[in-house]
């Protein structure tokens, strides 16, 4: 049977984390800043109260932790900060003497990118106030986390349930409370991916992830799928499968002696069912799947069929009985064939911008387009092929911290960072989601998992 995880320093400054527990109520105050900056930054039309906020928790942050405690933290987390800070440098290197826009691609970096740094740096100074003394912090900061996402979540289901009452049916594919199904869809993911950790360390029979009842971890899991049912986000169903996917085969391998094989097998089984489940209910409920094939053929015939070009504005291509091509996979897939199109003309980028696929196109082709749906082409053409490769070095230099903590020595804050990067990673594919809010709370995230995945150890025998 495994030992429950303690917290330990790895080489953290140990002064400024007993002067945190000194006062406590500037430590509360920054959990309470934490929970409302998470559900603000979900919330549209509250940038100025988001920046207020992150700037608030900032300072905040920074008075707790100090500068020598920080210093460790940044030494600690290196090569994927060198990784970051080489494609920052790269960003505004190539607003300088490559892009056309100059002064557009700097606002973009200035706006988009520099604030989704701010975060991450907000991230890794709230994972460094956790240690085997000052864990209580972390621990509160990641409750923090999980109850503003959760609270999100139970907002979007109490709004489609109330649209029940008023116009006789459900409200699915519009969320108020966050704007889009897209942006509700991301919050549920990272929700659920949380509270899966918390279930696998109690199955494991370690230190429980989050400071709550079973039954409250239970309750959070119905809440967020019913939320992400009626979201209805086909790629977020799509990543909430690989998600469960992902986290099974994980924990069954590294868990496999704990559990037992017998066990190991039907706790899979169960699950796999569940999502599967979950997954038919999610197609039943949403007739977009039926043309998605041929939709996803005609999307990629970008010379035949040029609608995308004018995405929204006209009427789109029919398919072979007539009936009109599912809008969805039509557009994202045309952006994507352009946009691969795109980055073999610019191979060096037009410019980081969240629009740069529309600026790009624009230098040719009448369309007023502005992101391309996919992450990954939007940074392609922004930032070129560079970007790529050094955006994907950032992404594997965190995998293999968190790949260590978890496997090498237990860390559920490492494995919480396997789901986050394996999940966001593979949204980016089809989705925007490397702009905004999204990128920020990605990067608030990430920060604090990456200290936080160093600092957790499972008790070795001695």
């Amino acid at each position: 049977m495994n030992h429950p995880v303690p917290m330990t320093d790895v080489g953290l400054h140990k002064t400024a984390a007993t002067a945190a527990l000194r006062q406590p109520s500037a430590m509360w105050a920054l959990t309470v800043l934490t929970a409302l900056l998470v559900f603000v930054w979900s919330v549209p039309h509250t940038i100025a109260l988001r920046y207020l906020l992150l700037a608030m928790a900032l300072a905040l942050a920074s008075w707790h932790v100090g500068r020598a405690a920080l210093v460790a933290a940044m030494n600690a987390a290196r090569i994927p900060l060198i990784a970051l800070a080489m494609l920052t440098a790269w960003l505004v290197i190539q607003a300088l003497l490559i892009s056309p826009e100059r002064d557009w691609a700097l606002g973009e970096i200035s706006g988009q990118w520099l604030v989704g740094i701010a975060a991450l740096l907000l991230g890794l100074l709230l994972g460094a106030l956790g240690n085997r003394r000052a864990g209580l912090a972390q621990r509160a900061a990641l409750l923090a986390i999980t109850t503003a996402l959760l609270m999100l979540a139970a907002v979007g289901v109490g709004q489609s349930i109330a649209h029940y009452f008023t116009d006789g049916e459900l409200l699915r594919q519009e969320v108020p409370i966050t704007g889009g199904k897209l942006e509700m869809s991301f919050v549920v993911n990272i929700l659920l991916a949380i509270l899966a950790v918390d279930l696998v360390q109690r199955a494991a029979g370690s230190r429980p992830f989050l400071p709550l009842p079973v039954w409250t971890n239970c309750g959070a899991i119905a809440i967020g799928l019913a939320s992400a049912y009626l979201a209805g986000a086909r790629n977020g169903i799509i990543g909430l499968v690989f998600l469960g996917i992902s986290g099974i085969v994980l924990v069954m391998f590294y868990h496999r002696r704990d559990i037992g094989l017998r066990r190991a097998f039907w706790g899979a089984a169960a699950l796999a069912v569940m999502l599967a489940g979950f997954a038919y209910a999610s197609y039943r409920a949403d007739p977009r799947w039926k043309p998605f094939g041929e939709s996803v053929a005609i999307g990629w015939d970008i010379d035949a069929h040029k609608e995308w070009l004018d995405a929204g504005q006209g009427p789109y291509p029919t398919r072979a009985d007539g009936t009109t091509v599912d809008p969805s996979a039509y557009v994202r897939v045309a952006y994507i064939r352009a946009g691969l199109r795109e980055i073999a003309r610019h191979p060096l980028g037009v410019g980081y911008g969240r629009n740069a696929f529309g600026h790009s196109l624009r230098q040719t082709l009448p369309t007023r387009l502005g992101h391309a749906h996919s992450g990954f082409i939007d940074l392609g053409v922004g930032g070129g092929i560079p970007a790529l490769a050094l955006w994907l070095a950032w992404i594997a230099a965190l995998f293999v911290v968190a790949w260590r903590g978890y496997f090498r020595h237990g860390s559920p804050s490492g494995l919480l960072l396997l789901l986050l990067l394996s999940g966001y990673t593979g949204r980016m594919v089809l989705d925007s989601v490397s702009k905004d809010h999204m990128l920020q709370l990605f990067m608030f995230l990430a920060g604090f998992l990456l200290i936080a995945a160093q600092q957790e150890r499972r008790a070795e025998p001695e």
